[in-house]
């Protein structure tokens, strides 16, 4: 899409979800922007991704991976073919979110005017119909104001919703797929702040959420890379800040496994080895999670 000179590339990533992405994929063309502009990374999905996209939507540009590489890998790998292409913003999305009616009109000016920023989110929104805005204080903050179109700088953003400017990328790279899933985005907004961008959100809702990733709650292999990758960003930036928040929120999750949670042990194995992984730099897919589905 050419919007007013800037042009944008709207990357979905996907795994087992053809029901979503379909829905996505419309949400997105309705914005205006044309299939060709939209580059859908298929994470090797077992359902009917690759036969759908190819029969109903073969303008679009379809990636098949091999391996499910997760978020990180899926999107750093979408960054990558978006600026090979020449995007000037790379347009980010889950399947199972998507844009509602007027998304791009509520913020392409505002990426006109400030040559300045490097990320811009639209925020989502919590069940007190909220927007949810993100601060860094070696661990995520929330804060939660009301819907406007006022745009709030912040510290944080997750990718899902969110627009990055192609001279971030070309100052600081794609987002490191080594965090396979988890935390890679908070690594990319602290590296952006690092070379002196901005950080925008927008907190007007203009976003569908289904959250589906969540909705059985966290599995104990996915605390592992959430373990993992948090105090590997410690170890990695030197940060005391961001170790002491790690610490926190490990113990408040121990406590709650202890006396709240199901499966205990394996919980509790899990964030073993991810503190043990983390020391000793041992990155990237560690454990499958469709062995664990």
């Amino acid at each position: 899409m050419n919007n007013n000179k800037q042009k944008i590339a709207v990357v979905i990533v996907t795994f087992n979800r053809i029901e979503e992405l379909k829905k996505t994929i419309t949400a997105v063309y309705n914005q205006g922007i044309d299939y060709t502009n939209i580059y859908v990374i298929n994470n090797n999905s077992k359902d009917a991704t690759k036969e759908t996209l190819a029969l109903d939507y073969p303008d679009i540009n379809a990636i098949h991976l091999q391996n499910n590489i997760a978020s990180a890998g899926g999107f750093a790998k979408g960054m990558e073919v978006a600026c090979e292409r020449g995007y000037d913003w790379i347009w980010l999305f889950n399947d199972d979110s998507r844009p509602v009616k007027g998304t791009l009109e509520s913020f392409i000016n505002y990426l006109q005017k400030d040559s300045n920023i490097g990320l811009l989110k639209i925020a989502n929104t919590n069940e007190n119909n909220q927007a949810v805005l993100l601060y860094w204080e070696g661990v995520r903050k929330p804060k939660y104001v009301s819907l406007s179109n006022e745009l709030i700088k912040t510290d944080l953003i997750t990718f899902d919703g969110c627009i990055i400017s192609r001279k971030l990328i070309d100052k600081i790279g794609y987002c490191d797929p080594l965090y396979f899933m988890g935390t890679y985005e908070f690594d990319y907004c602290l590296k952006a702040k690092d070379v002196g961008f901005d950080i925008y959100t927008l907190p007007n809702g203009l976003i569908e959420d289904g959250k589906l990733g969540g909705k059985d709650g966290t599995p104990p292999w996915r605390q592992y890379y959430n373990t993992r990758n948090h105090l590997w960003l410690a170890i990695d930036r030197k940060s005391f800040e961001t170790f002491k928040g790690w610490f926190v929120r490990e113990l408040k999750y121990i406590y709650a496994i202890l006396f709240f949670g199901d499966k205990k042990k394996e919980r509790l194995i899990f964030k073993m080895r991810a503190i043990r992984d983390a020391v000793l730099n041992r990155r990237g897919k560690r454990y499958n999670p469709e062995d664990y589905s």
